[in-house]
Parts: C-alpha cells; sequence; structure tokens
C-alpha cells in the first residue's frame, strides 16, 4: 500500500513540477507596446491598431479586446502605445492610410511579450484588395 501511494505521490509531484502555466496576457503589467504600422519602407499616415490577448492568430469573428488610433508625434510620425500589458501571445493587427499611394492597407501579426518593459514593434501593412 505504501508503495502505491509512494508512487502516486511522486507522479503527481513531477507533473506538477513538469507543468508551467503559459502568461495569460492582457492588461494589469507592466509591458508597454509602441506600435508604428509601415507599408514597405514608409509609415501609414493614420489608421487603428487593434489588438486581440491570448492569441497568436486573427480572430475568426473579427472581435478584438482593444483598438486605438494611430497619432502623430511632433516630427509627423504616427504610433500608437498600449500601456500596462502582461506577458503573454497577442495577435496586432493595423489598418489605416497610405498617402503615398492613397489608399487603404491593413495587416498583422503575432507576438509575445516575454519581457514586461518598453517595447517598440512595426506591423507590415498591405493594399487592401
Amino acid at each position: 500500500m505504501k508503495t502505491i501511494l509512494y508512487t502516486f505521490l511522486y507522479v503527481f509531484a513531477l507533473t506538477m513540477i513538469s507543468c508551467k502555466k503559459k502568461p495569460s496576457a492582457g492588461l494589469g503589467g507592466n509591458a508597454n507596446l509602441k506600435i508604428t504600422a509601415f507599408h514597405h519602407t514608409a509609415p501609414i499616415d493614420s489608421g487603428i491598431v487593434y489588438i486581440k490577448f491570448n492569441s497568436s492568430e486573427a480572430p475568426a469573428d473579427n472581435t478584438y479586446d482593444l483598438n486605438q488610433p494611430l497619432t502623430k508625434d511632433s516630427n509627423n510620425n504616427s504610433y500608437t502605445i498600449f500601456k500596462g500589458l502582461k506577458k503573454g501571445d497577442y495577435y496586432l493587427y493595423a489598418e489605416g492610410w497610405d498617402p503615398l499611394i492613397a489608399a487603404n492597407v491593413k495587416g498583422g501579426l503575432p507576438y509575445t511579450i516575454g519581457e514586461e518593459g518598453d517595447i517598440s514593434l512595426t506591423i507590415p501593412v498591405t493594399e487592401v484588395h
């Protein structure tokens, strides 16, 4: 009987040690994600950036957890910052206007925050067809 109990406790302990919980993405952390969107080598002029928590793919139902407009700084660069994010998986999507080709552009990418802090990221976008 002791052997069965010890075996059970050993297997249980190994299971608990080997199981690492994946970080849950979302608000409440110390990561600040500064996003720019580029079409080829040029930043897009205006648009909106969307973010989906705990995902590495675009949501099938097109619902995102947050969105923010791109704003311009004093140097006329467009960006947005998602503040207070936790470690975890995110899907980022941007859509906007490229004045160089006078067209709407869009694109997205997955991103994993592994360490909290200030992070800069560029989303590549392409013409809407």
